[in-house]
């Protein structure tokens, strides 16, 4: 497949790409338009670029004179000179036709190009969903000021400080879950069986396998975790501890104390029992302790440096970390409508695709689900092993059609989309508002498990810095629980521009900071969240002020948190009938 350009156009509210030449490039590269790649995006009229490129210069007039007796061999040489190469055109063009109306396999229907990398300067990574990998780069929110969160430490000036941050942070890359291995099997046999040979662009197919592992951490994920933890050491760590005027480079215990000096409890961080996210959850700690500094008597015992709780994930256990478990209709199709949603939207965006590499790859019989698993295979791989070659089978417009699935299965399962959304983000936020309230939480609700809320040894209130490891559609629950206004999102046709990008929401090792901020010009304590280094719009969240820098007075903040955690009904959502699903649609579609 050729490298080069898509015509990219931008879905995204808040994380454009380079636009330079989309026009004049989506024109060259797309010589028609199908059903399917109108509903896939807007920008650019494809028929209308296509007709005005190809159609022709405006022609010059063309002088006569009346030719001479004596004048008609010169006649005869223009004659011959005119029909020789119409006739000669004539004949290619019959026979080109004859060729056309049998294509060879070898070739391709017209289509935008595909490839590794792009002329447009699009990177595919950042349209991967949940699968991107974490980056932090690109346009604030709405309503936020370009400079807010940047400059030192993040912070409006020199002067301020952070009083406290709690941090709720997803794993990271990792191989895929035991469902999502299932379906790339599916289309691993798929390739394995086919009688013909692949096109000879694709020959490298016939030499692949399926060698993925499934569910746990890949190596690239430890790194990201790692990095995640020494970036939060750099900057809020230092700050919280007063590292710096301590002469610490480095975490060390004798900085945990309080301001009169007394030790404090060693910090307590949370994660669940499964593999990826203890594994993140420690190798966040790694980073953030400074357990590779290298300076001479530092600490290396991680029971020396922090408490890590466990919680369970199982059914029926509650688990803020990991809530759907305890919420028994998570599991119905008839109150979460992601899947049948995404399925919708792949039939349309990948129709071309599937046309186009079933002729490159005979007898396969793939596909659009197919072709969602080569995508899903692309960013695995990718993951695990630094490339794959999956990544060159698409185009710019199918990777953004691929970043809008993610988005429509996340809508629909764990967000405004579905019946169980913000219950399953509404613990993690009673259990903040319980710290800001220096309150342990006694009352099993909303997966709130009292075995560890009820007991100061495993739920402080005091800590300059709480880390808890979860996974990412928790992140997008306790976000809608808050209130944010992520909107409606149409399964057939792809929204934009909006703010519901999973790629920035929740990448691998997505982090959400709630922070409280100390500065001289402000008579109380101000609260800030950021997500994947954006701040985010507290506009509309309770009676938050409209602020460019995402501010928040405390005592604002805390009657917010009170009001959206009283508007999830927790039992009925999770457990009865949800208010406004009364009539809901059993599904019994595909898995």
């Amino acid at each position: 497949m050729a490298s080069n350009t898509n015509a990219a156009y931008d879905p995204l509210l808040h994380d454009g790409q380079p636009a330079q030449g989309r026009s004049s490039l989506e024109a060259q590269s797309a010589a028609r338009s199908t059903p399917a790649q109108s509903r896939i995006g807007s920008d650019v009229d494809l028929e209308a670029a296509a007709a005005e490129t190809l159609a022709p210069a405006e022609s010059t007039p063309t002088r006569y004179r009346r030719v001479r007796a004596g004048t008609e061999p010169a006649l005869k040489k223009l004659i011959i000179l005119l029909v020789v190469p119409a006739v000669v055109l004539l004949i290619l063009f019959f026979f080109i036709s004859s060729i056309s109306s049998s294509p060879s396999r070898d070739s391709s229907p017209i289509v935008a190009p595909t490839g590794i990398s792009y002329a447009s300067g699009f990177n595919m990574k950042q349209s991967w969903g949940s699968l991107s990998p974490h980056y932090d780069t690109g346009k604030q929110w709405p309503g936020i000021a370009e400079n807010a969160g940047k400059g030192y430490y993040g912070l409006p000036n020199a002067q301020c400080r952070f009083k406290q941050v709690h941090v709720l942070h997803r794993h990271a890359e990792r191989y895929p879950t035991t469902g999502s291995l299932a379906k790339l099997a599916e289309l691993a046999n798929k390739i394995y069986s086919m009688t013909e040979k692949p096109a000879e662009e694709l020959s490298w197919i016939s030499n692949w396998n399926l060698t993925l592992g499934t569910e746990l951490l890949v190596s690239s994920g430890v790194a990201t975790e790692f990095t995640s933890g020494s970036m939060f050491w750099e900057t809020h760590g230092r700050l919280l501890y007063n590292a710096t005027e301590k002469g610490q480079m480095f975490w060390h215990p004798d900085l945990n104390v309080y301001p009169n000096g007394t030790a404090r409890h060693i910090p307590v961080l949370r994660t669940t029992d499964q593999s990826r996210i203890n594994t993140s959850a420690h190798a966040w700690a790694a980073g953030f302790f400074g357990i590779y500094s290298g300076e001479d008597g530092a600490p290396r015992d991680n029971e020396e440096l922090y408490d890590m709780v466990v919680m369970q994930e199982a059914p029926l256990i509650n688990n803020t970390l990991a809530s759907y478990y305890s919420c028994p209709n998570s599991n119905s199709k008839k109150y979460t409508v992601g899947s049948r949603m995404y399925r919708e939207w792949v039939k349309i965006y990948l129709a071309d695709a599937t046309a186009r590499l079933n002729k490159l790859l005979p007898t396969a019989n793939l596909t659009p689900m197919d072709l969602f698993s080569a995508q899903a295979l692309c960013a695995f791989e990718t993951a695990a092993y630094g490339y794959s070659r999956f990544c060159e089978l698409f185009t710019e417009r199918e990777w953004y059609g691929y970043e809008y699935r993610e988005a429509l299965e996340f809508w629909g399962d764990a967000s405004l989309g579905s019946a169980v959304g913000a219950a399953e983000g509404v613990g993690w936020l009673m259990e903040v508002l319980g710290r800001l309230e220096k309150r342990l939480l006694t009352e099993p609700y909303a997966a709130i498990n009292v075995s560890i809320t009820g007991n100061e040894e495993t739920f402080p209130l005091d800590q300059p810095f709480y880390m808890d490891m979860t996974h990412d559609s928790i992140i997008v629950s306790v976000l809608t629980a808050l209130g944010l206004p992520f909107g409606k999102l149409p399964a057939d046709t792809m929204l934009q521009p909006r703010l519901f990008v999973i790629s920035r929401m929740t990448p691998f090792g997505a982090r959400l900071y709630v922070e409280l901020i100390d500065c001289p010009e402000f008579s109380e304590t101000q609260v800030r969240l950021k997500l994947n280094g954006r701040v985010l719009p507290l506009t509309g969240v309770g009676n938050c002020p409209s602020s460019e820098d995402g501010f928040c007075p405390e005592s604002v903040f805390i009657e917010a948190l009170r009001t959206a955690t009283s508007k999830v009904d927790y039992d009925n959502a999770c457990f009865g009938i949800p208010k406004g699903w009364e009539d809901a649609p059993e599904y019994a579609g595909d898995e």
